[in-house]
């Protein structure tokens, strides 16, 4: 039985999220701490904020740029802080503000792990070809856009 554009998107979408989620599947472990990729993400997003800077990458930031919820946004926060590649301090110039920087560890896991990432998406490109790649983001972006749209009709 011949499946439907419609079923076959959608299910094209659940497996490449599944394959995102799983950091294109690629272990993140470093000291025995497993390191997500929406963390490693994360991390390195923050990876040049610095106590003393006023060009720090806020938490609303991080909620834009990895498009989840700002508490989920906190939980991860929490969790990286306990396993000590993070440490959070109150900004001296504003105290609303709080100021995420990573620790000695959490650099040394950024730069270990975001290396191999970085390994694991090249080769991805070289077997996918740049212009497929930039037309996969041109189509993904595209979406996006449209669905957006669509809802805010709808609203």
């Amino acid at each position: 039985m011949k499946k439907s554009l419609e079923n076959e998107l959608v299910q094209s979408i659940f497996r490449f999220k599944k394959l995102a989620s799983k950091g294109f599947g690629m272990d993140l472990i470093n000291n025995n701490n497993q390191l997500n990729i929406t963390e490693l993400m994360l991390i390195n997003e923050i990876s040049d904020n610095t106590l003393n800077s006023e060009e720090n990458v806020g938490i609303s930031d991080v909620k834009e740029f990895l498009s989840v919820s700002k508490p989920a946004v906190s939980q991860m926060l929490s969790s990286l802080e306990k396993r000590g590649f993070l440490v959070r301090d109150v900004d001296k110039n504003n105290r609303r503000n709080v100021i995420v920087t990573l620790t000695d560890t959490g650099r040394e896991v950024l730069s270990v792990e975001l290396e191999n990432f970085n390994i694991k998406l090249k080769k991805i490109i070289s077997h996918l070809g740049e212009d497929d790649v930039k037309q996969m983001i041109e189509i993904v972006n595209r979406m996006i856009l449209i669905t957006n749209e669509l809802n805010s009709e709808e609203n």
